[in-house]
């Protein structure tokens, strides 16, 4: 199965790639953005990230996977991930966690993120 699924996420994830880091968007000041367990508002949340985060790490939006992500997944987390995937979320990465934000609270980061 990994070597139909592998080509099918190559594609993906140079798509994917075109964002490597978001900055928080549309949030008042005394409020954070939650980043989700899975690709809606209703799931559990993991965190919260600030109003004024400026280095979210993108690891894939709506179906499309970025190449780190992928390669640093098991072939069960890959399938999860495309299951949970839905257009106008991002699967983002925050000081070490991991979880689906809404789109539309993202905006390309203009900082120097590593």
């Amino acid at each position: 199965m990994k070597s139909i699924l592998f080509p099918l996420l190559i594609t993906s994830a140079l798509f994917a790639d075109n964002v490597a880091f978001w900055q928080i968007q549309k949030v008042k000041s005394n409020d954070t953005l939650n980043i989700r367990t899975q690709a809606t508002h209703k799931s559990d949340k993991v965190t919260s990230i600030p109003f004024s985060a400026q280095c979210v790490k993108n690891h894939g939006c709506g179906k499309d996977i970025s190449l780190d992500a992928m390669m640093n997944m098991q072939e069960d987390e890959v399938k999860s991930f495309l299951q949970q995937a839905k257009e106008g979320w991002c699967y983002v990465e925050y000081e070490g966690k991991f979880g689906w934000a809404n789109q539309y609270y993202l905006k390309p980061s203009s900082s120097e993120c590593k």
